[in-house]
């Protein structure tokens, strides 16, 4: 598990991120008059897939990371990130092709966590302090 601690610290962030989007796009819903049980199994089907979906890739990179640091061959983890960045977008369409078909929840709600998971990943990295330039403002240089 410590291994995996910055994994975790940024997954629960983008939980954080996704549930204020999920919150705000069920507000629409209601302020709308379209706000139903299926709408809300969606949003929280959605986070679910969104949260997994990021566990599954971050663990993958960083196992294949450690891997590679620690004298495995480059290669090979260089080849099971490019299979995990194939197999789980299959797995999700799968996922999502399923539970439409079974109609169990709104898609559009289902599919938009996804969507705000890559919006957050983006907002969340472009606002993360760089640790360069807090080290030079630390040290009193303001030099590029």
């Amino acid at each position: 598990m410590q291994k995996h601690r910055d994994v975790l610290q940024q997954a629960s962030r983008l939980a954080v991120a996704v549930a204020l989007c999920i919150a705000a796009m069920l507000a629409v819903y209601a302020l709308t008059g379209h706000f139903t049980n299926a709408v809300l199994l969606g949003a929280l089907i959605g986070f679910v897939m969104a949260m997994g979906n990021f566990l599954s890739l971050s663990i993958t990179v960083s196992n294949a990371m450690n891997r590679a640091a620690n004298g495995g061959n480059p290669q090979k983890a260089q080849l099971e990130i490019q299979t995990s960045s194939v197999v789980r977008p299959v797995i999700l369409v799968i996922i999502y092709i399923l539970l439409f078909r079974a109609d169990l929840c709104d898609p559009l709600a289902a599919i938009l966590p996804l969507l705000f998971a890559q919006i957050c990943i983006k907002l969340i990295d472009f606002f993360r302090p760089d640790s360069q330039a807090a080290q030079k403002t630390k040290d009193g240089d303001s030099t590029p």
